[in-house]
């Protein structure tokens, strides 16, 4: 429990690089969208710090599942797929009018990114490429919409924060 996975399985330099930079872009956007809206620098409508707890919230939940593949080996793959793809669209609806207003169309490119991933990932053995080539868009449609997520929650408490209180 103690020693690096990479270390204790005499794993090669940079093997999962990509994927623990993934999870820590998950989790940057996580303490971003959650410090900000705990600690009040988003200003405005209420609406805007609910939207960057359920955010925030949803970016912690999506990195765990990321370091600990919660997908693939506890809760399964189709389940989660759906659950995020539900919480997504509640997003998207319920929070629309800040979405307008603060950079919706990055929100909206991580989510084509991620679901293109998601996409990828369900349908591999459709598609006449090798493994590793599906594997490799796969990889990089999912580091793209992480961050894309990232830059948007950055935009958003930036541009939330400056807002007037009144």
């Amino acid at each position: 429990m103690l020693r690096d996975l990479a270390q204790a399985c005499d794993a090669p330099l940079g093997q999962g690089f990509l994927s623990s930079i993934g999870y820590l872009l998950w989790m940057a956007a996580a303490a971003i969208a959650l410090f900000a809206a705990a600690t009040h620098q988003i200003r405005g409508s209420t609406v805007n710090r609910q939207f960057a707890f359920c955010g925030g919230g949803f970016s912690l939940w999506l990195c765990l599942d990321d370091m600990f593949l919660v997908h693939d080996r506890y809760l399964g793959e189709s389940f989660l797929y759906v659950t995020y793809g539900v919480f997504t669209v509640l997003l998207l609806f319920c929070f629309r009018a800040p979405l307008k207003r603060f950079g919706g169309d990055t929100f909206f490119l991580s989510v084509v990114f991620l679901g293109s991933s998601v996409l990828i990932d369900s349908f591999q053995g459709l598609f006449p490429a090798s493994y590793e080539t599906v594997q490799l868009f796969e990889e990089g449609a999912k580091f793209l919409g992480i961050a894309a997520w990232l830059a948007f929650w950055c935009h958003y408490v930036n541009a939330t924060s400056k807002l007037s209180s009144f």
